[in-house]
């Protein structure tokens, strides 16, 4: 009997070739579409979830209110150097307790037995310090050696990848030195573990001993003193035991505080409090931002969630509809079948049946279309996605899922309409189209097929005029033909930055040079505390320190807005603000400041201020200008500025590359251009353009599918009255006006509801940068204007070919 049912089913399946190939690629669209949502939603999920003691793994982070009004000030998860030892003293039933610093990239130099066979890496990210308790926290696989030996001063364990290519096989990794930086630190590898998975915030590669740290530059002093001073990549995990009440140690958190920040000794405008953070909590909750911090925030999250459910209900909504449509030309078969003794319920399991078939079908061709797909997302994410339902069973729960609430959804309406007639009516073929076909209905779910499509255009629309913005906004400076170059370290290297600039200077292609801490744009950099005039206390608010030579102002054509610049120092003497800081102080004018005394850090020496430079974008346009404070300091130059001829970009860069090589041999070349690393401000936004894009072009093309079928349908169903009508006279436009005036007033009663939804939710997300363009009614012109033009685009070759017919062989026909 499952036999005969199979053939039944694909030989209607196979009579209806056309129709049933729209209604699975429909359903493929949507179930491919709906199953790469699933995949990066899994994937966020699922970090970190491999770690064993995942349940007592927790974060120290902190929120800093203001002592005025108590507003939140800011959060992070940063701790200071010595919260970790701190914690581990006054916290005993702690498990474990460790701190990490995180440098992010850095040269590597492997030493060989000459200096010709010297190997040289730079690794972009993946670097860490770290107390040897980290390794007991968190869940590493050692290949060779272990972390017994990183209590002591340079050590190192790094990963198999990083292993094999330093020393070609890992096993020959332990015992041997490695280099770190310019200066050459000296690390002994001790163990070499697993690569950890791509869905870790903690992304170690490298990871050196914290007493190596410790030796480093005046970082023993922080650890024993210094709570002041943050940096974004020190961090202090804890292990809690496995019948520890963590709510009970968060209550004594307060007082910790109290006991060791002393900020009311240090009279400070802000009051900190502490957390302790589950790791399972930590990849989404966007208030502590992670080392990696390349999470998705939950509203983004859902509203993928919701993308991918419209999707599959327009796909769904597309079989309703042309299952419906078809239902007249399935009259007869239905009413044989019933009287030959089929009753209602064998006839839904029948059609439900045939559904469940174009699922299956949709499902194994969505499943190639995800594959297909699937290197372009991970690639555009910067994430790892993969479509294995072995390895990963949820990936199969969710296709049975989508599967059985595909056919339901799907196939239960038009089987209850088709199991549904009287077959006396049904025999003689006297079944009303209108009636059974559910016009009504289908006429709504029409609307909200296109309502969803509106929607995503509306959208995309928004989000590409927003990346424009972001693109064509002045910023206050020069961005265009700047490199920078990565400089070294070494105190012996820094004596040859003004021999390589010099040198640079004097080819025809460079314009402006400037030797810096950073650019003027940047989403990280070193806030300090701000004394002002010789008032005892310090200002409510920490200034962006910018330490830059003379040239800086130059290279990136930087104005003023009262006073002078600088003279030339290789310390700090005179100083620059901003016009932020003027407004923050209350001043009335820029003129008011100049000749003023600042200080910085400790407010122990102060300096003049010199010049106001005309506010510039310092951080990113999604928030507003921080006050900013530049003045020279040779020691923290790291990078160089080269403003190039637009025109010459390509030569002067291979003769920058030269020159670089011949003056730091030892050292990798790193150049990239300033306005790339602006544009990676915005790479959230760029990836959410580009997934608006794909959706909203998957979501009209699935509705057009819908749209031409049944527009094909009403050419069959009206093959005698357009041949009547072009009989009588009859022009091609008023055939063309027949089949299009109802689908052109679907779209257009969608759009009036898409329309507000789109502007509200669109606007909300607009409020979430300092500077956003505004939506405009062109967006939404251009919205209605699209959907239409592609509904007639799908549509049109039927229509017109209808229209184009000889009226005397569509009476024939008859």
């Amino acid at each position: 009997m499952t036999n005969s049912f199979f053939k039944l089913s694909f030989r209607t399946l196979w009579r209806k070739k056309s129709f049933s190939l729209l209604n699975i690629v429909g359903l493929a669209v949507g179930i491919g579409a709906s199953l790469l949502i699933f995949l990066v939603i899994r994937n966020e999920m699922s970090y970190d979830t491999y770690q064993s003691k995942r349940e007592r793994i927790f974060r120290v982070v902190s929120t800093v209110n203001s002592r005025s009004n108590g507003e939140v000030i800011w959060t992070h998860g940063m701790a200071p150097a010595p919260l970790a030892r701190t914690i581990r003293r006054d916290f005993p039933s702690l498990e474990k307790v460790a701190a990490i610093e995180h440098i992010g990239g850095a040269q590597v130099y492997v030493p060989g037995k000459t200096e010709a066979d010297e190997k040289k890496f730079k690794e972009t990210n993946g670097i860490f310090f770290a107390e040897p308790a980290i390794f007991d926290i968190f869940d590493f696989t050692w290949m060779d050696g272990g972390a017994v030996e990183l209590k002591e001063p340079n050590t190192v364990a790094i990963t198999q990848s990083m292993a094999e290519a330093y020393f070609g096989d890992y096993k020959n990794a332990v015992g041997r030195m490695i280099q770190l930086w310019s200066y050459r630190v000296p690390l002994r590898v001790t163990g070499v573990f697993k690569d950890l998975p791509p869905n870790t915030d903690l992304p170690m590669r490298m990871v050196a001993s914290f007493a190596t740290w410790l030796k480093l530059e005046d970082h023993e002093r922080q650890v024993n003193d210094d709570w002041r001073s943050l940096s974004g990549g020190t961090e202090c995990y804890v292990l809690a035991s496995p019948r520890e009440n963590m709510q009970r140690l968060q209550a004594r958190l307060p007082a910790f505080v109290k006991n060791n920040y002393r900020e009311d000794a240090d009279q400070t405008t802000g009051v900190t409090s502490l957390a302790f953070q589950p790791l399972k909590n930590m990849h989404l909750d966007k208030r502590f931002p992670t080392i990696k911090n390349d999470a998705l925030s939950p509203t983004e999250l859902w509203g993928l969630v919701i993308i991918g459910i419209f999707l599959l209900l327009v796909a769904c909504i597309n079989f309703i509809n042309l299952a419906t449509a078809q239902s007249v030309n399935r009259a007869k078969e239905i009413g044989i079948r019933k009287v030959l003794g089929s009753n209602r319920l064998q006839l839904l399991k029948q059609f439900l049946g045939e559904t469940a078939m174009i699922t299956v079908l949709a499902i194994i061709s969505g499943c190639i279309m995800a594959w297909a797909a699937i290197p372009y997302l991970s690639n555009l994410m910067g994430k790892s996605l993969a479509l294995n339902p072995l390895r990963y069973p949820s990936i199969l729960l969710f296709l049975v899922l989508a599967g059985v609430a595909v056919t339901f959804l799907a196939g239960f309406y038009p089987a209850i309409v088709l199991s549904g007639f009287n077959p006396l009516t049904a025999i003689k073929s006297k079944i009303n189209t209108r009636p059974v076909s559910g016009i009504s209905l289908r006429r709504a779910l029409v609307v909200f097929q296109f309502v969803v499509a509106q929607l995503l255009v509306i959208g995309t629309l928004v989000v590409i005029k927003q990346m424009k913005y972001f693109r064509e906004q002045p910023m206050g400076f020069e961005k265009k033909a700047i490199v920078s170059l990565d400089l070294p370290s070494d105190s012996a290297l820094k004596l040859k930055y003004g021999y390589l600039q010099s040198r640079l200077q004097q080819l025809p292609g460079v314009v402006a040079t400037s030797l810096c801490s950073r650019e003027p744009a940047s989403n990280s950099g070193w806030y300090t505390d701000f004394f002002y005039d010789n008032q005892p206390d310090r200002q409510p608010y920490s200034v962006k320190r910018v330490s830059a030579d003379t040239g800086y102002f130059n290279t990136f054509r930087l104005g003023l807005a009262a006073g002078r610049y600088p003279f030339a120092s290789d310390t700090m003497r005179e100083v620059l603000v901003n016009e932020t800081v003027v407004k923050k102080l209350g001043l009335h004018s820029a003129e008011d400041i100049i000749g003023k005394l600042v200080a910085v850090n400790n407010g122990a020496r102060k300096y003049p201020v010199v010049g106001v430079l005309r506010d510039y974008n310092n951080n990113s346009l999604r928030d507003e200008i921080t006050p900013s404070i530049i003045s020279s300091d040779f020691n923290n130059y790291g990078t160089l500025a080269l403003r190039l001829n637009p025109e010459q970009v390509p030569a002067t860069l291979k003769q920058i590359e030269q020159i670089f090589t011949e003056v730091y041999p030892t050292y990798i070349y790193d150049c990239t251009f300033f306005d790339k690393q602006i544009g990676n401000f915005y790479r959230a936004e760029a990836i959410t353009a580009s997934l608006f894009k794909v959706f909203a072009f998957l979501a009209i093309f699935i509705s057009c599918l819908g749209l031409y079928g049944l527009v094909s349908f009403m050419v069959v169903q009206k093959t005698k009255e357009v041949g009547i009508r072009k009989v009588l006279g009859a022009s091609i436009q008023s055939i063309l006006y027949l089949f299009s005036r109802e689908f052109t007033t679907l779209i257009g009663i969608a759009f009036l509801m898409a329309a507000p939804v789109g502007y509200y939710f669109m606007k909300k997300w607009l409020t979430g940068f300092h500077y956003h363009t505004e939506i405009g009614w062109g967006i939404f012109v251009l919205a209605i204007a699209l959907s239409i033009l592609i509904a007639w685009v799908a549509v049109g070759y039927k229509a017109v070919r209808a229209a184009l017919a000889n009226p005397v062989k569509s009476l024939r026909a008859e």
